[in-house]
């Protein structure tokens, strides 16, 4: 779908694209200056108290594997760095962006948690990645937290109406992204490609994120949206106990596109299993 045509479906449904919050504006801009410090970004951080909170409980968290505990935002960022900040501001950001949609029967929990292990996936497997990728693993980071925003989006701005459809698509045995397009003819993949565009993000990124439930033929053209979507796969798989399956979500013409081994898939795999259970959302 092209993106007008997604903006006019979008409009037509009342369907309000968010902004990128401000604290996140606001790290980004200082990273623009080469003598921006930790200190500086950490206490813009600091600024917003809910929002540090969250960023501290992240740093801190299994992922990253601090040697010691952060206590301050500063700490925070002078131990992990400005780049890596960056990625744990617009997960807590976002994330603390759609806190009142907490308590309907959509499980937005669980769509944080998977959103989260992908982008922790897509991190680690852009570093093996052989082939020419055109982002950093930090960036890679970044479409696999949003790669399904725009269902945080629809379900904010449709409220039961988007919960209707997602329960349409389990009453059917549907993929969500087909229940969508049947129901509302377009789908979150839509939606998180004009988020992308919106919010200034490289236009990988948007791709990924648009094209993440492609066809193939779609899915092999990028090698980003190629790592992301299988990524995707996979980790679902993963969650849902199939560790086989997920063993085979890169086949031999995505890795070969990737530039990884079938072992690199292996360590993946096991690398999503670990660290399925210490998400923090």
């Amino acid at each position: 779908m092209s993106n007008q045509r997604a903006r006019q479906l979008l409009q037509s449904k009342s369907i309000t694209i968010p902004t990128l919050p401000a604290v996140v504006q606001k790290v980004q801009h200082l990273l623009e200056d080469p003598n921006t410090g930790a200190k500086e970004l950490g206490d813009v951080v600091a600024s917003d108290a809910p929002l540090a909170a969250k960023v501290l409980k992240i740093a801190n968290s299994a992922y990253y594997g601090l040697r010691e505990r952060c206590l301050a935002p500063q700490h925070a960022t002078a131990v992990l760095g400005v780049r890596v900040l960056r990625n744990v501001v617009t997960q807590a950001a976002v994330i603390g962006k759609y806190d009142h949609l907490k308590g309907s029967s959509f499980d937005l929990n669980a769509l944080w948690k998977h959103s989260i292990l992908v982008a922790q996936a897509c991190s680690f497997l852009g570093k093996r990645c052989r082939a020419a990728i055109g982002l950093s693993g930090d960036e890679l980071y970044v479409c696999g937290l949003l790669h399904d925003l725009g269902q945080v989006v629809l379900l904010d701005c449709m409220k039961q109406d988007y919960i209707d459809v997602v329960d349409f698509a389990r009453e059917r045995n549907l993929p969500l992204y087909a229940a969508e397009i049947e129901r509302l003819g377009f789908g979150h993949t839509d939606v998180g490609h004009v988020v992308a565009q919106q919010w200034g993000l490289p236009p990988q990124i948007g791709n990924a994120i648009l094209l993440h439930h492609g066809t193939r033929e779609e899915i092999a053209s990028d090698p980003v949206v190629a790592l992301v979507a299988n990524v995707n796969l996979l980790v679902h798989r993963v969650t849902e106990g199939n560790l086989g399956a997920a063993a085979t979500a890169f086949d031999a013409s995505i890795q070969s596109i990737l530039g990884i081994q079938a072992t690199d898939v292996t360590d993946l795999v096991q690398f999503v299993d670990k660290a399925k259970a210490s998400v923090v959302v």
